[in-house]
Formats: structure tokens, sequence, C-alpha cells
């Protein structure tokens, strides 16, 4: 398959933290913004903030199928994160955007061996990034959506053209959704 890497460059940690020419996700756009059926994203830590909310709300609007599966509040081991998200999850819903959290119970120890920088500690099941954009496409990557990564983090990710691995990404999101997690709703 064609496959193009994006990564940003180390000087992105020098910059003044707006500058989207360092970023990674303003080149990823273009292949978001080609959706027109559907596009299935995987984050361990989404915050989408008021843009990416109001960006992901129009995608749906304009009869795009967004689902979007990132941790719930059990099963992160970075609970700060999920209160970042949380803000935004009734405008995403009211917008048509679906919504899931992992069903996964992460235990104390293993948050706290986190909070210690003991790698590798959390069995939160996931990890994956990625994203499919109407199973032609896909990005697996470090980038998680959320300001953290994009503004300050280095990241990297490929963008593949393939009808296949895209498939993959979102058949599997289909067969086993109902068994990893639950879907909010309003």
């Amino acid at each position: 398959a064609n496959g193009n890497v994006y990564a940003d460059p180390p000087e992105k940690l020098l910059v003044k933290t707006g500058n989207k020419s360092y970023q990674i996700l303003p080149r990823l756009k273009p292949y978001i913004d080609a959706a027109e059926q559907e596009l299935v994203i995987l984050s361990p830590y989404f915050v989408p903030g008021r843009q990416g909310t109001e960006y992901l709300v129009e995608l749906a609007k304009r009869g795009v199928r967004v689902r979007i599966l990132t941790n719930s509040l059990s099963s992160t081991d970075v609970s700060i994160v999920h209160a970042g998200y949380a803000r935004y999850r009734k405008a995403l819903l009211r917008g048509g955007v679906e919504l899931y959290e992992l069903n996964k119970v992460t235990e104390q120890h293993e948050r706290d061996a986190v909070k210690q920088a003991k790698i590798g500690a959390s069995k939160s099941s996931l990890h994956a990034k990625a994203f499919a954009v109407d199973r032609q496409t896909a990005f697996i990557g470090s980038l998680n959506l959320d300001p953290r990564s994009v503004v300050q983090n280095t990241e990297i990710g490929v963008i593949i053209q393939s009808q296949e691995i895209a498939a993959m990404i979102s058949d599997g999101f289909d067969n086993n959704i109902d068994r990893v997690a639950f879907r909010l709703g309003l």
C-alpha cells in the first residue's frame, strides 16, 4: 500500500505553541476532510476542544458517521485528561457524533504505578492511536487527539492508502465495540 509518514520536527518544542507549521495535525486534516461516509477514531486521550468539537459535529451534519473510542474514567490512567474530554461529550452527542468509552476498570495500584513513572505498569487496554476514513485511508501513529499531543509533544504517524488496512480498523471497531465499550447517550 502507498503511505506517507508525517512527523513533528523536534524544533516544535522550541517554537511558540500556536505555530501550526510544526504540528502534525494540520497535515492529517485533509485526509479527514475527505470523509464522505465514515470516520472511526481511536484515541486513548481524547480532548477535542471547542474547535475540534465543532469540526467533528460539522462532519456529522454533512452525513459522515463519526465514531470515537476513548478511555472511560474507570479505564484511563490519567483522570485529568478524562475531565478535559468530559466537558465536550454533550455537544458531540447532540451534534450526532457517536462516543464509546472503554469498559475496563484500571485498578488503583495500576494508576499509582503510572504516576510513579513505572513504564508498562498500566493494564489499560486502549493504547492505539488510529483513524480510518471511508474504509479507504488509515492513520496509525503516536498522536492522541488532545492539546498536549497536538501542541507540545513531538508525534509521528503514517497515513496508509489501503482499503484492507482501513477496513481492518473499521471492522475491528464494528466487531468488538459492543464487547469492550459502552456507547454514550443523552
